[in-house]
């Protein structure tokens, strides 16, 4: 059973060193990037960009990595339809003595709720059908498929929506 207390702290360059580990496991690789594009990416953003990044704490022990971002500010085409101020998000548990324990699904729906409570209108993800584990922890986290799309990286991306 996942602990109750989940917190959310910005990301710093200081905690590049532990991103590039999680980056590196195996269960990461297989739905994210390499490891230095990753890095390139959050650095690009790291000083003030729409994407808001976090670590991830169960209990004040980092386990993991979840950002969101303003999909109508990102061009995202495949989420042009939801309404202004939607949010997308993505994350990956990097501890991998959490995994399987329902600590993704119980996080993600904290963030997705408080995303919610901060005004915006719509919390959506996009995994791709590759990533069927990924699939079942953002429904277990109260997502819902509405649509399979093509993203902008010309792929195939299961659109989600936030339900509660």
């Amino acid at each position: 059973m996942p602990p109750e207390s989940y917190s959310f702290r910005e990301v710093t360059r200081a905690d590049y060193l532990q991103l590039r580990r999680w980056l590196a496991e195996p269960h990461v690789i297989a739905a994210w990037g390499p490891v230095e594009e990753e890095i390139a990416l959050i650095e690009a953003e790291i000083d003030g960009g729409d994407c808001a990044m976090h670590l991830v704490a169960a209990n004040g022990t980092p386990i993991g990595f979840i950002q969101d971002w303003g999909v109508h500010e990102a061009g995202v085409p495949h989420f042009a339809d939801r309404p202004p101020g939607t949010r997308a998000t993505d994350t990956f548990l990097g501890a991998t003595s959490h995994l399987g324990k329902g600590h993704a699904k119980a996080y993600v729906r904290r963030y997705a709720e408080m995303l919610r409570a901060s005004g915006a209108p719509a919390v959506v993800t996009d995994p791709r059908p590759t990533n069927p584990c990924g699939v079942a922890m953002y429904r277990g986290a109260g997502f819902e498929a509405f649509d399979t799309r093509i993203c902008e990286e010309g792929i195939p991306a299961i659109c989600m929506q936030f339900r509660g």
